[in-house]
């Protein structure tokens, strides 16, 4: 099995070389995880979902494909030593790079206790996204706690640009897979190697943070932002960049990006397999001290809806494949992304998941994540994720260009600008009443 790398898994692919572009997602299991049941669940998650077992190959003009090889996804168990012990793992996790001429390019770990344990899913992003790994997560967890659960095998399908050409016009670009040769010699495989080495830096400094909203806090929130005529995601946003406003002492425009789910365009046909199904939202957002948090929520929601049409996410698929198509550098690559990606905040709200949590003897209590950072100017990445009736958070960062201290800070004032900004709204709507 084999088929070339998307424009976006390539992107992806060579961003890596110079950047490590991990990403973890994190399942807090309430009972006790057998090891060996474990085992197997990796075992037939990875027969479920093809991209689970590639590594990646240049074919004789440097292009990447992935190629299906037998190796087993690693698993790896520490005895859990206390409730934040997790963080630290997928603070290893994440700065530990692949080698991606070696499947596979996923690798877990579990935090073990028999009371609680997180198990943690680390994907080099060229495979998979987020949402892709709560599903992965669902499926793991169903194999273990309910062994005689219905087993579907997925096939392999095309990259995600692909399949939007399909539907939009009707042809996708694959190329034939007779005469492609992926053999490739060794000195070709070095060039990117070497190439990539020569860039990278100590990256150990990564640092994760993460808090919940309790049961009351979350239905809170959600209420609000309806009466408000917008969204959570928008509001979250829109609370994180006055944050960072305040923290830097000035109110100017911040640039706020937003993965977009795609699978909604392409339902059913990808709705759960594992791969990368998702586009960039960009917003640039005023903070000024007239603008309340919920304008700079609505204006958010505004410029994003904008953008979250098949139409729109697919004008961007011939100039990507034109740049693909000058067999660009890492180095290049990475200078594209620094110049289109630049940002102040990052908010990946996976939503409200529909997915079970209970299976058998275990519980699913939280999902956290994404955990992830791409290592650019004033890296700040927020992971949300609604599970049941709570809301779960990440913030990854990198110390020291963000301390510690400064990032309990922006995460304390995000969540304060939001309490207010509904304490707000009480009053008004008291008053109205009176």
């Amino acid at each position: 099995m084999h088929r070339p790398l998307s424009i976006t898994e390539h992107n992806f692919w060579l961003y890596d070389q110079v950047a490590i572009f991990n990403f973890a997602m994190t399942a807090q299991i309430a009972g006790d995880i057998n090891i060996s049941k474990l085992e197997q669940a990796l075992d037939f998650v990875q027969q479920r979902h093809p991209l689970l077992r590639v590594g990646i190959v240049l074919d004789t003009a440097r292009k990447p494909w992935f190629q299906e090889y037998c190796a087993k996804i690693p698993l790896r168990v520490v005895q859990r030593l206390g409730e934040e012990h997790w963080q630290q793992e997928v603070e290893k996790e994440i700065t530990q790079p692949f080698d991606w001429r070696q499947a596979p390019l996923i690798r877990v770990v579990l935090v073990h206790s028999p009371e609680v344990s997180e198990l943690i899913v680390t994907v080099h992003h060229s495979i998979g996204d987020a949402l892709a790994s709560v599903y992965l997560l669902r499926d793991i967890l169903q194999a273990v706690g309910l062994p005689n659960s219905e087993r579907n095998i997925l096939p392999l399908r095309p990259g995600c640009e692909d399949m939007i050409a399909e539907k939009l016009w009707g042809f996708h670009n694959l190329p034939s897979l007779e005469n492609i040769n992926t053999e490739v010699s060794p000195s070709i495989i070095n060039d990117f190697t070497n190439a990539a080495a020569n860039t990278f830096v100590d990256w150990r400094c990564l640092r994760l943070l993460a808090w919940s909203l309790s049961a009351a806090e979350t239905t809170s929130l959600i209420s609000r932002c309806r009466e408000e005529q917008t969204t959570v995601h928008a509001a979250i946003c829109a609370a994180f960049l006055l944050a960072v406003s305040q923290d830097s002492g000035q109110q100017f425009e911040l640039k706020c990006i937003s993965p977009i789910n795609v699978r909604g365009f392409l339902a059913p046909l990808i709705a759960e397999d594992y791969g990368y199904y998702a586009a960039v939202g960009i917003t640039r957002n005023s903070v000024t001290p007239d603008l309340t948090l919920w304008d700079i929520a609505r204006s958010l929601k505004s410029q994003l809806h904008q953008q979250m049409t098949l139409e729109h996410i697919a004008e961007k698929i011939a100039p990507s494949q034109a740049f693909l198509n000058t067999n660009p550098s890492p180095q290049q690559l990475q200078q594209g992304f620094v110049e289109g990606y630049n940002h102040d905040i990052v908010v990946s709200n996976l939503g409200r998941l529909n997915i079970p949590q209970q299976f058998g003897d275990i519980q699913l209590k939280a999902i956290y994540g994404p955990a992830v950072t791409t290592y650019m100017k004033n890296e700040r990445l927020i992971g949300v994720a609604t599970l049941g009736d709570k809301m779960f958070f990440t913030f990854t960062y990198l110390d020291p260009e963000t301390s510690p201290e400064k990032a309990v800070q922006i995460q304390q004032t995000a969540m304060e600008q939001l309490k207010q900004a509904q304490a707000l709204k009480n009053e008004v709507l008291s008053m109205k009443y009176l």
